[in-house]
């Protein structure tokens, strides 16, 4: 609970740098009270008694800084760290000493980012000595951020090395009782987040491979919070894997009928999930029309898939920007927005995503943006034709 807790007040906590502030000159009783003494939110109260120093812990997370620059939160976010550091060196529970750990090392990995480069070296040396921590519960939590650390490595690591990481995350996932409610959430977590990495950096035959293993277990393990998630990693592979293969992709389109991929066979098709809410796609509307222009005579087409919710707002938004090809949009509410089930059948998780099929009707590509899509149409209708300068007309001497 405190460690939920912790995450939430720390977003809280950052999230005061965005807010206006107000009324620089205060009313002369406000001041006034102002000046009265009020206590030090970040003296520790005395013991070890795991509920008085709970409270405290929450109250310090909930606490904004006075100063809402830089060097004011860092200042904060340092008299905080030394504040669970007096924590931890008392003899405290083995529970209390555990959460108290969690908040401090997550202040750790914040401090770097607004420059206190010390702490980087602070978080080494405290997982080092919890490495060597005899207790069980804190040997689980040194265990649980060193795997963490590799997972954060996994984009620079060897081939080998990424397909043991993957077996030890799918074998830690089916060990793990789903009895054992938190450590078999924190095991799917870092299921998960090694999927994710590997697609993210374009590894897709070991991301292939490590979200049909988890969703494999994830299947026989039927967790009841998890939902739908190993059907959300079987659409994933079903999009990593069309690479060389067919697309489908039919469906109602705005302003009446029905478009089916197959009626375009012989013709580039770039298939574009998007929406009006989501900026990039509309930063990417741009280099979409002009190569659209450029090459739609040549045998390219586009098809847009809206992940919006309301379809007149969509109308007027492509009437407004002149989209001249088609968008499918699911009239259904069941079947709009991230439900929309052409890309619950892709496992599409970010927009925009833009797939290019080819004149075979097979997909070349799933990251057709910005000069990639360009590079793509050159190889495939030929490169565009540069425009000429005019001719200078003869100066009459």
């Amino acid at each position: 609970m405190l460690r939920q807790f912790i995450c939430f007040s720390m977003l809280m906590l950052f999230a005061v740098q965005t807010l206006p502030l107000i009324a620089q000159d205060a009313p002369a009783a406000e001041a006034a009270e102002e000046k009265k003494e009020k206590p030090d939110p970040f003296k520790v109260p005395e013991g070890t008694d795991d509920k008085v120093l709970n409270i405290f812990l929450q109250r310090l997370s909930r606490t904004p800084p006075a100063d809402r620059s830089k060097e004011g939160l860092l200042e904060h976010l340092g008299k905080m760290d030394k504040a669970i550091e007096e924590i931890i060196s008392r003899d405290i529970s083995e529970e209390m000493y555990i959460s108290s750990l969690e908040l401090r090392l997550q202040l750790l990995g914040i401090l770097p980012q607004l420059g206190d480069n010390s702490a980087v070296i602070k978080r080494s040396k405290l997982i080092d000595e919890l490495k060597r921590d005899k207790r069980e519960g804190v040997k689980a939590l040194a265990a649980r951020l060193e795997l963490e650390e590799r997972i954060s490595r996994l984009p620079v690591m060897k081939d080998e090395a990424k397909k043991t990481l993957v077996k030890e995350i799918g074998d830690q996932l089916s060990n793990t009782e789903t009895k054992d409610d938190d450590a078999f959430m924190q095991a799917a977590q870092n299921a998960m987040k090694v999927a994710q990495s590997l697609e993210r950096y374009g590894d897709t035959d070991n991301a292939v491979v490590a979200y049909k293993q988890y969703a494999s277990i994830l299947k026989k393990k039927n967790h009841p919070d998890l939902g739908d998630a190993a059907e959300r990693m079987e659409a994933t592979v079903r999009r990593l894997e069309l690479l060389g293969n067919s697309i489908e992709i039919a469906g109602p389109i705005v302003g009446g009928g029905n478009f089916n991929i197959d009626d375009l066979k012989g013709k580039v098709v770039l298939v574009d999930f998007w929406a009006t809410w989501c900026g990039p796609c509309i930063a990417e509307l741009p280099n979409v029309k002009n190569l659209y222009d450029a090459y739609h005579e040549k045998g390219f087409e586009v098809i847009g898939i809206s992940l919006d919710q309301d379809e007149e707002s969509l109308q007027d938004f492509i009437k407004e920007r002149e989209l001249e090809w088609a968008t499918i949009f699911f009239p259904e509410a069941e079947d709009q927005g991230w439900n929309n089930p052409i890309a619950r059948h892709y496992g599409i998780s970010g927009i925009p995503t833009a797939i290019l099929v080819n004149q075979d009707g097979k997909v070349v590509t799933l990251r057709a943006r910005g000069e990639a899509l360009q590079e793509e149409l050159a190889k495939l209708l030929g490169p565009l034709e540069e425009e000429k300068p005019a001719k200078e007309e003869a100066k009459p001497e």
